[in-house]
């Protein structure tokens, strides 16, 4: 166990909905007044013309709520997320057992359908990246695998400790592979078509396994726990074999409620990097970097830390899909203050970009859909809103 090095580059009704951004001037300015560690080159003005050269806080400037869904009322919605490459098909799951997809467009926005099954309460899912399948983690022990398109369900995949199943990932160059993290502490990856663990696919964290997410070239996963610590492992994506590779104390007596990573591609962050809800208080931006020994495991290196409200709650938080084509990177989490926020990643002081009102609950998780013209947040009160964004 290592702590986490810094990084030295780096400095039941509703409110009405409100947008409110740190001012449309936030981030214009001549070369001296850019961002901290953000680089001026020819490629960031060519992204800057593409994004039509506006501020982050004007890309994120929204203009109100899209559509409010009340499937789940009474019952916290734990996640929400867009398929991939889609604008308009998202899914929700929830404390009540059940998942739902809806379509948002064409036509007026609907529920598609109902995923009925589990025996409690629905704490993760995942979409495959063809969208035909979506995997789904919940307290009553077992994973399961749904056809989006009819509801049905195609597999059941029972723990074999009977552990509650909090998070679930699919391994992103093999979706026959689906990794699960257990109340146990353990990590398990599952060969989704027989039901069986892989071999030699097994790890176990310190406490109970929270968040689990892979890195893009599918080489590295990590995983959060109720001690406070994420630990990373070396994933093979054709047999599914874990080796351990690195644990560091994060928030010690804390919990590591949401992961997310970014290989950023853009030359104005171009590491490699770690999005991180740690209770209590914190939202982390970590830059991974290789391990000197040469042995392949990443290490974590702090860049920013975001003030945020965050005690008891599963937070989650996202990076913003499009940051490769903005002035700077933005952020956006949840909040127990019942808000949405977003932050600029490149500001070392005053980083909030916008702050979303409309809850009348936490809001535990945000998700974006592909082209950024749609954001949905669901809270503890079992509503989702989706926002429209502006500049859509």
């Amino acid at each position: 166990m290592e702590d986490f090095e810094e990084d030295p580059r780096g400095s039941r009704g509703h409110r009405r909905s409100l947008s409110r951004s740190s001012g449309p001037g936030g981030l214009r300015g001549g070369p001296d007044e850019r961002p901290p560690g953000v680089v001026p080159t020819p490629l960031a003005e060519a992204s800057r013309a593409m994004a039509g050269d506006t501020t982050l806080s004007e890309n994120y400037a929204f203009a109100g709520v899209f559509h409010v869904f009340d499937q789940h009322l009474d019952s916290a919605v734990r996640k929400v997320q867009f398929a991939h490459d889609e604008r308009h098909l998202l899914a929700c799951c929830s404390l009540d057992g059940t998942l739902s997809v809806c379509r948002l467009a064409p036509g007026p926005p609907a529920v598609l359908r109902r995923l009925r099954g589990h025996g409690a309460g629905v704490s993760d899912f995942a979409w495959s990246l063809s969208n035909d399948v979506l995997v789904s983690a919940s307290l009553d022990g077992t994973l399961r695998l749904w056809d989006p398109g009819d509801g049905r369900c195609i597999r059941r995949v029972p723990d074999p400790d009977g552990a509650a199943l909090l998070c679930c990932a699919f391994q992103p160059l093999n979706n026959n592979l689906t990794v699960v993290g257990s109340a146990r502490h353990m990590v398990r990856v599952v060969n989704i078509s027989t039901g069986k663990a892989a071999r030699g696919g097994t790890g176990r964290l310190p406490g109970r396994v929270l968040a689990l997410c892979f890195d893009a070239p599918g080489r590295v996963l990590w995983a959060g726990d109720d001690r406070g610590s994420v630990s990373s492992f070396l994933c093979d994506p054709g047999t599914g074999r874990l080796t351990k590779a690195s644990r560091v104390l994060v928030q010690a007596g804390g919990s590591i409620t949401s992961l997310s990573a970014r290989a950023w591609a853009s030359r104005e962050a171009p590491d490699p990097s770690l999005l991180v809800n740690a209770c209590p208080d914190r939202l982390l931006l970590f830059r991974v970097v290789e391990d000197e020994g040469g042995s392949g495991a990443p290490g974590l290196r702090l860049r920013r830390s975001f003030p945020t409200r965050h005690r008891e709650q599963p937070l989650r938080s996202c990076f913003c899909p499009l940051m490769s084509f903005r002035q700077g990177a933005c952020v956006v989490t949840g909040s127990e203050d019942a808000s949405v926020h977003f932050f600029d990643v490149g500001r070392a002081a005053r980083a909030t970009v916008n702050t979303l009102q409309g809850h009348g609950a936490p809001v535990l998780a945000v998700a974006f859909n592909c082209d950024e013209s749609l954001l949905a947040s669901g809270d503890a009160a079992g509503t989702v809103i989706v926002w429209r964004r502006q500049h859509a």
